[in-house]
């Protein structure tokens, strides 16, 4: 696997390991590996969600002036959006993605910049040339087939239809366009203890090029 080592673009104290892929993929369940053994993490989904839940948040009058049918009448995103009008308005959805991105990649530079272990986790599903992209030192990429993430899905959201989540996977990247930005991929397709051997297979692999750096 091949590492970057240049992080002067990005001036952060330590090295930035991008977490991505699909709805369903696992990458949570990843992450969460990646913390069991000591590695900060952090779900820009999380981020995004803390911004326009928000109603007292800065960028939420531009979102109310801009898209207004996203909102609710306390001034938050809708639940539901993503499957509801998301998927059938994709300007709508970029539109969301960049006006939320530089704060959100603003929360995530204060946090990384307050870490001192060797790496840290960024969890994302957005590709780093999408609106959100991100600049990192290496991609990790987690994927399954689409009838186990579609299975993954409908656990833990019952009340989504397959042609629900369908329409939230088509709008997300392909296998290949992923593929041409991570540096290894996880198949996660197996059991739980399986996935957690690949996270530690990778995290012994950045911690040989990054510990001692």
């Amino acid at each position: 696997m091949q590492v970057p080592t240049d992080i002067s673009a990005k001036h952060l104290p330590v090295r930035v390991v991008l977490l991505t892929g699909p709805m369903g993929s696992g990458k949570s369940c990843a992450a969460r590996c990646f913390q069991q053994l000591g590695v900060p993490v952090i779900d820009t989904d999380l981020l995004a969600r803390a911004i326009h839940q928000d109603p007292q948040h800065p960028v939420m009058e531009q979102i109310a002036q801009e898209l207004p049918q996203l909102l609710t009448e306390d001034g938050c995103l809708r639940r539901g959006s993503l499957r509801t009008v998301l998927t059938h308005d994709a300007h709508a959805n970029r539109r969301l993605l960049c006006l939320l991105k530089p704060h959100v990649l603003a929360a995530m530079r204060q946090w990384t910049v307050q870490q001192t272990a060797p790496y840290v986790i960024w969890e994302t599903a957005l590709l780093p040339d999408e609106p959100g992209g991100f600049m990192y030192d290496s991609a990790l990429l987690v994927h399954a087939d689409a009838q186990i993430r579609l299975r993954r899905v409908r656990q833990r959201n019952p009340d989504w239809t397959e042609t629900e989540i369908r329409q939230v996977f088509n709008m997300q990247a392909t296998l290949d366009q992923y593929k041409e930005y991570a540096d290894a991929m996880i198949v996660n397709q197996g059991n739980i203890m399986e996935l957690e051997q690949a996270v530690l297979q990778q995290h012994l692999t950045f911690m040989s090029h990054w510990s001692t750096q």
